[in-house]
């Protein structure tokens, strides 16, 4: 297949695009600067330049393709403001409606990618695809697609597949920002109790779930793409520092890291997303090759640059 690929130098675009282009599927990849896209140019990628907020420059590309992948992302400042966010969502409005009107006119299939704030807080509970979407502040863009993804599905025959992955860590990303990096620095800290569920899937996994919905998934499908064992925020935080051979860190106010990451970033990642993935290895098929975040950490993290 020629797949279309928006987001290709991010952290999950990146990886969507290397295991297509492994798999033997023609790759397009939308990026804004192809001078940060020479290794997955040198993979066999063709690189498209352009903007998720210039429909001209990506429709085209959609349309010749057999399916589109979105996973771009406005790129904002790190403090992300209520107004930062709105900005987010409404640039993933934008694009996601452009796309989907190429697909439509084309037949392609669109494979839309969600996130794991799209649930909201559910405690101890387990969510699945069949929970209903009451998002954390992060997810509202993605719950607000979501419905009108299905919308368009329903009304116009839109060949649409939403991938909703819990938190993605691999050798880079916000896990490498967030947490590496900061543990490093000795900065890292416990946002909170802890006490929060958190389900993980590693970057290179949730690209194989790609793969495989482009091909497998039922239209109009929705997955939840994460690993086996979820687990709370204070022991994912331990296995980082134990990780790099630091001492375990100490916790933070939610409050008071909201000065510098915004709360709206910050209300998102003190809630709980436990969640289960059984559907996506149902009807997919798909078997990640790393089960739990504790098995995987220590070798992501030596990875990590």
């Amino acid at each position: 297949m020629h797949v279309f690929v928006t987001g290709a130098t991010g952290f999950v675009g990146g990886a969507v695009a290397r295991a297509l282009l492994s798999a033997g599927h023609e790759v397009t990849g939308l990026v804004r600067d192809p001078a940060r896209a020479g290794s997955l140019e040198r993979a066999g990628a063709t690189l498209q330049r352009g903007d998720m907020l210039d429909p001209a420059a990506y429709v085209p590309s959609a349309e010749r393709a057999d399916a589109v992948v979105h996973a771009a992302q406005l790129a904002v400042p790190a403090r992300l403001t209520r107004r930062r966010s709105r900005a987010v969502f409404d640039a993933d409005a934008q694009m996601t409606a452009a796309l989907a009107d190429a697909c439509t006119r084309t037949g392609a299939r669109l494979v839309y990618t969600g996130g794991c704030f799209d649930w909201g807080d559910h405690g101890d509970d387990v969510v699945d695809e069949g929970t209903p979407l009451s998002p954390s502040p992060m997810g509202e863009g993605h719950a607000r697609q979501a419905a009108e993804l299905d919308r368009r599905h329903r009304a116009d025959g839109l060949d649409v597949v939403r991938l909703s992955p819990g938190f993605v860590y691999g050798p880079g990303g916000l896990f490498a920002s967030a947490f590496v990096d900061q543990a490093r620095r000795g900065r890292l800290r416990c946002i909170g109790a802890g006490t929060n569920w958190w389900s993980c899937v590693h970057v290179d996994d949730l690209a194989a779930a790609y793969v495989a919905a482009l091909t497998g998934a039922r239209p109009g499908a929705a997955y939840a793409v994460v690993h086996d064992e979820p687990l709370r925020l204070r022991e994912l935080t331990d296995l980082v520092t134990d990780a790099l051979g630091r001492s375990r860190t100490g916790s933070v106010p939610p409050g008071l890291i909201s000065l510098l990451l915004g709360s709206t970033l910050v209300a998102s990642l003190v809630t709980s997303f436990r969640i289960s993935g059984a559907l996506v290895r149902d009807e997919l098929g798909w078997t990640p090759a790393r089960s739990r975040f504790r098995d995987a950490v220590a070798e992501v993290v030596a990875a990590t640059p």
